[in-house]
C-alpha cells in the first residue's frame, strides 16, 4: 500500500470513526432504564448523557468531538510533514496515529465514567503525535525542530499576537551568503538532509562557517579550484584563477589554529559522507553550493567535486566548481583566425582519414570539440558517434550517439563493431582508451572513412608521440593519421589595469611590429617606491590585481606530410628519436604551432608576451 493510499484510508476512516462515535453515544446504554432507574441515573449522571434516554451531555460532547477534530487536523500535519521530509517511515507513522487512536478512543467509549475515559482519549491522541515529533526532530536543526520553548513562543507571537517576527538565524547561516548541502547520486532526500545538518551542527558550527567562508571568499575571487593544504603547524590555501594557482593570503583575517584546522578537515570530509578521522586515506565527493552573490534573495546554485587525500607531513583538500561554462557553437565565437578557420573547416570535412583532437587537462577538450563538430557538414554526411556514459559531451544535432559504460568494465570495442555494421560516413570517438580501438579505427580509415578521435597532448607533435607511446603500429598509424589539432587556453590581459609599453627591438622583430609604434601591453607592474615617499598604487578591484582576466584559446593545427610519414613509419625507433625528427621537419616547412595565435593576440592587446610564454613553455 502506498503512501498516497494510506493518506486517502486515513480521511476515509476517520469519518466511519465519527459516525461510529455518534452512533454510539446515540445507544442509550441504561437499556435496563425502566427497571434500575436509580442505577441508570446514577450513571448517566457521571457517563456521556444528561439523562436517563437518548439525551447527550452537550458540553461533554463538545469536549469529545473537539479532541476528536484535533487527532484528525494532527495526523493530518503529521502526514504532510513526514512526506515534505522525505521520511520513509512515513507509512509506519501514518498507521500509528490512525489505529491507536481509532482502537483505543472506541475501547474509552464502554468506560461509564467520562473523566476517566476522556484521559484515555487525550493520551491515545498526544502519545504518537509526540513521538513522532520527537523522532522528526531528532535529526533536524534548530530552527526546523517544533514544540520547542522557541517554536512554541515563535508561534505565540506570531499566531495569537499577530507580532511581525523576523526569525533568528542559526550560527550556519550568519555571515557570507552562501549555503552547503551534501550532494550526489542515489542519495536520497533524508540522507541529503541527515548528513547537512550533521555538518552544520559539527563543533558548534564554527569549522563549517569557516568552510562556508572560504568557498564564498573563493567563487567572489573568481576561483574555479580551491586547494587547502593541512600542514602540521599552519594551513595554506590556494586558488586556481584563469587555469594558474594563486597563494591566498587575505582569506581569513587571523590564521586558524591547529584544532580549528582539524575541525574545518573533519567538516570538509563529513559533507561528502566520509569518515571524518581518517586523515590518510583518499576521499571524494560532491556538494551543492547555494550562493547569493549579488544579494538579491536568488542564490544560484553550483556543484562542487571534493577531494581529500594524506600528505607526508599532514593533508590536502581540493575543491573543484563545476560551473555551467558559456557554450560556442562556431569556430569565430571560439577565437580562431579567419585563415585558421578555412584550414579547420577543410580538415573536417574531408572525405577520409583519422584526425585528432586533443588538449593539455582543463584546456577545453569537450569545448573544441564540441565547436569542430558543429562546423562539419552533417546533413550531406551520415555521422555516428561513440562516448562514455559517464563521460558524456553536448549532444550534435543529426548525430547518431552510441554508448558505453565504463563503470562495467566497458570499452569503445563493446560497440564499435555495430556502428561499423551501419556504414557511417564519419565517426566521432571520443576518448579513445585502448589499443584495439585504435587498431579498429586506422583499418576503417582504409575503408574510405573519416574517423575523429579525442586524445591528451600538449601540442601536436607532442600528441602523435604519445598515440605511438601506446602501442599503436607506426606503419598503421602513419598510413592513416591526416590532421592533429590542438587548443590551449592563455590568460587574457584585465582590461580595467593593463598598461601600454614600449617592446624590445627582439620582441618587434618577432611580433613584426611596426618600429615606427612598437606598442605592446602588459600586466601593470607594481613599481617600489624609495623609503619615505608615498606609494600611491591601488590594486585592481576587477582582476583582484593578478593582472589577468578570463581566458582565450590559441590553437596548432598540423596536416602530416609525406616526410612526417616516413619518420612515424620508421621501425625500431623509439617515439622519443621520432619526436626529434617530427619537429625538425616541421620547423623546415614553417610550422610555427602555437606561436601564429598567440602572437596575434599579442599585437592586438588581448595578452601579453609573457603570458604567452609561460603558457607555451
Amino acid at each position: 500500500m502506498t503512501n498516497t493510499h494510506i493518506s486517502r484510508n486515513a480521511k476515509r476512516y476517520a469519518l466511519v470513526a465519527l459516525a461510529l462515535l455518534v452512533l454510539l453515544l446515540c445507544v442509550d446504554t441504561t437499556w435496563a432504564a425502566s427497571a434500575y432507574e436509580e442505577i441508570a441515573n446514577d450513571v448517566n449522571k457521571n457517563g456521556w448523557r444528561k439523562g436517563v434516554g437518548m439525551e447527550l451531555c452537550p458540553i461533554k460532547t463538545a469536549i469529545l468531538l473537539f479532541v476528536y477534530f484535533a487527532w484528525v487536523a494532527t495526523t493530518s500535519w503529521c502526514n504532510n510533514d513526514a512526506e515534505r521530509l522525505g521520511d520513509p517511515d512515513r507509512a509506519k507513522w501514518n498507521m500509528t496515529n490512525l489505529f491507536t487512536f481509532l482502537v483505543v478512543s472506541f475501547g474509552a467509549l464502554f468506560i461509564p465514567i467520562f473523566w476517566a475515559a476522556l484521559p484515555v482519549i487525550v493520551l491515545a491522541w498526544l502519545i504518537p503525535l509526540f513521538i513522532y515529533i520527537k523522532a522528526r526532530n531528532r535529526e533536524l536543526h534548530d530552527a526546523d525542530k517544533v514544540m520547542t520553548p522557541s517554536h512554541l513562543a515563535f508561534w505565540f507571537r506570531t499566531k495569537i499576537l499577530h507580532q511581525k517576527v523576523k526569525p533568528k538565524k542559526m550560527s550556519y547561516e550568519s555571515g557570507s551568503l552562501i549555503q552547503l548541502e551534501a550532494y550526489g547520486d542515489g542519495l536520497s532526500p533524508r540522507d541529503v538532509l541527515a548528513r547537512t545538518v550533521t555538518t552544520r551542527n559539527h563543533n558548534g558550527s564554527i569549522a563549517y562557517n569557516y568552510y562556508r567562508e572560504l568557498l564564498y571568499h573563493a567563487l567572489h575571487a573568481r576561483a574555479t579550484d580551491v586547494r587547502i593544504m593541512f600542514g602540521p603547524t599552519d594551513t595554506k590555501f590556494q586558488y586556481q584563477i584563469d587555469g594558474v594557482y594563486q597563494p591566498v593570503e587575505d582569506a581569513f583575517k587571523q590564521p586558524w589554529t591547529r584544532e580549528e584546522a582539524d575541525d574545518v578537515a573533519q567538516v570538509v570530509k563529513m559533507l561528502i559522507g566520509a569518515n571524518p578521522q581518517d586523515r590518510r586515506g583518499r576521499h571524494s565527493g560532491s556538494i551543492m553550493i547555494r550562493y547569493d552573490r549579488n544579494k538579491k534573495g536568488k542564490p544560484l546554485t553550483c556543484e562542487a567535486k571534493v577531494e581529500t587525500a594524506g600528505t607526508p607531513n599532514g593533508e590536502v583538500a581540493q575543491i573543484t566548481f563545476l560551473f555551467k561554462t558559456a557554450k560556442f557553437s562556431t569556430l569565430q565565437e571560439l577565437g580562431v583566425a579567419t585563415d585558421r578557420q578555412d584550414q579547420m573547416r577543410k580538415i573536417i570535412n574531408a572525405d577520409n582519414g583519422l584526425v585528432v583532437l586533443a588538449t593539455a587537462p582543463h584546456q577545453g577538450l569537450k569545448t573544441l570539440t564540441t565547436v569542430i563538430f558543429n562546423t562539419a557538414d552533417r546533413f550531406t554526411r551520415d555521422f555516428a558517434c561513440v562516448e562514455d556514459e559517464q563521460h558524456p559531451y553536448e549532444v550534435i544535432e543529426n548525430i547518431a550517439i552510441n554508448k558505453y559504460d565504463s563503470a562495467k568494465g566497458q570499452t569503445p570495442m563493446d560497440v564499435l563493431p555495430d556502428v561499423f555494421f551501419r556504414e557511417p560516413k564519419v565517426l566521432l570517438i571520443r576518448d579513445m582508451v585502448t589499443l584495439d580501438s585504435w587498431k579498429l579505427c586506422c583499418e576503417e580509415v582504409k575503408n574510405d572513412r573519416l574517423i575523429i578521435t579525442t586524445a591528451r597532448g600538449a601540442d601536436t607533435i607532442g600528441t602523435i608521440i604519445s598515440i605511438l607511446k601506446l602501442g599503436v603500429d607506426p606503419a598503421l598509424l602513419a598510413e592513416t593519421l591526416t590532421s592533429v589539432i590542438t587548443q590551449r587556453l592563455v590568460r587574457r590581459l584585465c582590461n580595467t589595469c593593463k598598461e601600454e609599453v614600449i617592446a624590445p627591438p627582439q620582441i618587434v622583430r618577432e611580433l613584426e611590429l611596426d618600429p615606427a609604434n612598437p606598442r605592446i601591453f602588459r600586466k601593470r607592474v607594481h613599481e617600489p617606491v624609495e623609503p619615505g615617499q608615498k606609494d600611491y598604487y591601488v590594486p585592481c578591484e576587477d582582476c583582484r590585481d593578478i593582472g589577468y582576466q578570463g581566458r582565450i584559446a590559441v590553437f596548432d593545427v598540423l596536416e602530416i606530410t609525406d616526410e612526417m610519414r616516413q619518420v612515424i613509419a620508421m621501425p625500431n625507433i623509439p617515439p622519443e628519436k621520432k619526436e626529434i625528427g617530427l619537429r625538425n621537419i616541421a620547423k623546415k616547412t614553417g610550422h610555427k604551432g602555437y606561436w601564429v595565435d598567440g602572437k596575434r593576440l599579442v599585437k592586438f592587446g588581448v595578452t601579453s608576451i609573457e603570458e604567452i610564454q609561460r603558457s607555451l613553455r
